[in-house]
C-alpha cells in the first residue's frame, strides 16, 4: 500500500494544475485521518526549506539544430516539476523543484437543486445548497466568502484563528457554530443553531447565539435581530423547508434554490406570511402540487419557470 508520506507529495504535486474538482477530493482526504494533515505539512516544510536555495533553475528542450538561441526558464519565480531518469526515481528529489500552487482562493457553485460538501479541516465543513456560489483559499482553511446563495457551517472552534466569513461588504465571525448564511438580492439571513457569531464584528457587532437569527436588507435600514427555530436552521439539507411566518417571497427563493426551477410569487402575495413545513421531493407534478396545497396558491407556467399567484380574486 502507498505510504502516506508517498501520497501527500502526490497531493502536493498534482495541485498545481489542479481544477476545483481536485480540490475538493484534496480536502476530503485530508479530512480522513489526521496524518494525512501532518503528512502534507512536513511536504509543504520541505518545500519552502528548500526553495531559497533554488534562485536560477534553468531547463533547455533537446539540442537545437536551427541555431537559434532558446530563451530559458528561469526558477526564481517558478520551480518546475522535473519528471523521468534518475530524477522519477526519487520523490524525494522531485520535492525540491516542485512548482508554487495556483491562485490560492478559487470558486465553487452549485446549480439550482444540487447541493455540495466542502471540507476545510477536521472539524470544518460547508453544505452549499442550490444555486450558491462560494470563494475558499488554499492556503487558509478559517476563511471563506459567500457571494450568493444559501450555506450551512459548521465550524471548528479556534479561540486564537477564528473561522471568518465575508458576506459582500460585512463578515461574519464564529464561536465554535453551526449556523446558516443567505445572501439573495443584496439581502443577508443569519440563523445560529449551535454555539456563537459575531455579525460584522468590530465595535457595531452584533453576536447572535443559538435560537437567534438576524436579516440585514442591504439598504441602510437597521438591521433586525429575531428568535428563529433552531430545528429550522439548516433543514434544506435534510429536504425540509420549515417556516415561522416568512413572506411567500422568501419561500419562493428558498424553493428556488432546492428545486431545478425558477418559482416567482405575484407581487399581490409577495408580503404574505408562511407558517408550516414543505418537504422537498421533486420537482414533478406531484411536487407543485403539493406545493400549491400547503402554500394556499396556483402556480402558472411562465417560460419554463413557475410563478405563484393568488387562488382567486379574494386574494387580490
Amino acid at each position: 500500500m502507498e505510504s502516506i508520506t508517498s501520497q501527500a507529495i502526490d497531493w502536493h504535486i498534482r495541485l498545481y494544475h489542479g481544477d476545483d474538482a481536485l480540490w475538493e477530493a484534496f480536502t476530503v482526504w485530508l479530512a480522513e485521518d489526521d496524518r494525512h494533515v501532518a503528512a502534507y505539512e512536513a511536504v509543504e516544510n520541505a518545500d519552502h526549506e528548500i526553495d531559497p536555495l533554488l534562485p536560477d533553475v534553468v531547463f533547455r528542450e533537446a539540442a537545437n539544430d536551427s541555431g537559434e538561441q532558446e530563451p530559458s526558464i528561469r526558477g526564481s519565480k517558478r520551480r518546475w516539476v522535473l519528471a523521468g531518469g534518475a530524477l522519477a526515481a526519487s520523490a524525494a528529489l522531485a520535492l525540491l523543484l516542485i512548482p508554487r500552487f495556483a491562485p490560492d482562493r478559487y470558486e465553487i457553485a452549485t446549480r439550482a437543486g444540487e447541493t455540495r460538501i466542502v471540507t476545510l479541516d477536521a472539524g470544518t465543513r460547508i453544505i452549499l445548497n442550490g444555486a450558491t456560489r462560494m470563494t475558499f483559499d488554499r492556503k487558509d482553511a478559517r476563511f471563506a466568502a459567500l457571494a450568493g446563495g444559501e450555506a450551512l457551517f459548521h465550524v471548528r472552534h479556534d479561540a486564537a484563528n477564528p473561522f471568518r466569513l465575508d458576506v459582500g461588504d460585512t463578515s461574519i465571525e464564529d464561536a465554535g457554530t453551526i449556523f446558516n448564511v443567505v445572501r439573495d438580492a443584496g439581502k443577508v439571513r443569519v440563523a445560529v443553531a449551535e454555539g456563537k457569531v459575531v455579525y460584522n464584528p468590530g465595535k457595531d457587532g452584533i453576536p447572535l447565539d443559538a435560537g437567534q437569527g438576524l436579516e440585514d436588507a442591504g439598504d441602510g435600514e437597521p438591521v433586525r435581530v429575531a428568535p428563529t427555530p433552531v430545528e429550522a436552521v439548516g433543514s434544506w439539507q435534510n429536504r425540509q423547508l420549515i417556516y415561522r411566518g416568512e413572506a411567500l417571497s422568501q419561500v419562493a427563493q428558498d424553493l428556488s434554490r432546492a428545486l431545478d426551477v425558477r418559482i416567482t410569487v405575484s407581487p399581490v402575495i409577495a408580503a404574505r406570511p408562511f407558517h408550516g413545513t414543505i418537504a422537498i421531493d421533486g420537482s414533478g407534478a406531484g411536487q407543485l402540487d403539493r406545493l400549491k396545497r400547503a402554500l394556499g396558491v396556483e402556480l402558472e407556467a411562465v417560460s419554463g419557470n413557475w410563478n405563484m399567484k393568488p387562488v382567486d380574486s379574494g386574494d387580490q
